[in-house]
């Protein structure tokens, strides 16, 4: 049995590390507050769903602003919407709603 070399052994753990790293499939967040129009809510501002996933939204948000989404509600109603990160607020998020929604400041929603 061969040594392995250094370059080999980190050569293949940045290949590795590179197949790994993979975003979640759904982000949960929670609504802090709700901006209704005449027809219903028409946008969202959220932030991460609890302690544990703060960074990990905080960086799916910044590579991610401008993105189509769909919002899953506790009902389970889906929703078509856009989500953009604010600039002046670390990990917050703000989520304009093709239609009207039941959200509520406070509800946790899974964004995909």
């Amino acid at each position: 049995m061969g040594v392995m070399q250094r370059r080999e052994f980190l050569l293949g753990t940045t290949l590795v590390s590179g197949f790994v790293h993979k975003e979640p499939d759904t982000i949960h967040v929670e609504v802090m507050e709700v901006f209704s129009a005449s027809t219903g809510p028409s946008a969202l501002l959220v932030h991460h769903a609890d302690e544990a996933t703060r960074e990990v939204f905080a960086h799916w948000l910044h590579s991610n602003s401008g993105r189509k989404v769909v919002c899953t509600l506790t009902n389970k109603m889906r929703i078509d919407a856009q989500i953009f990160r604010v600039s002046l607020c670390f990990g917050h998020g703000l989520i304009l709603l093709r239609e009207p929604a039941p959200v509520r400041p406070k509800d946790v929603l899974g964004i995909t």
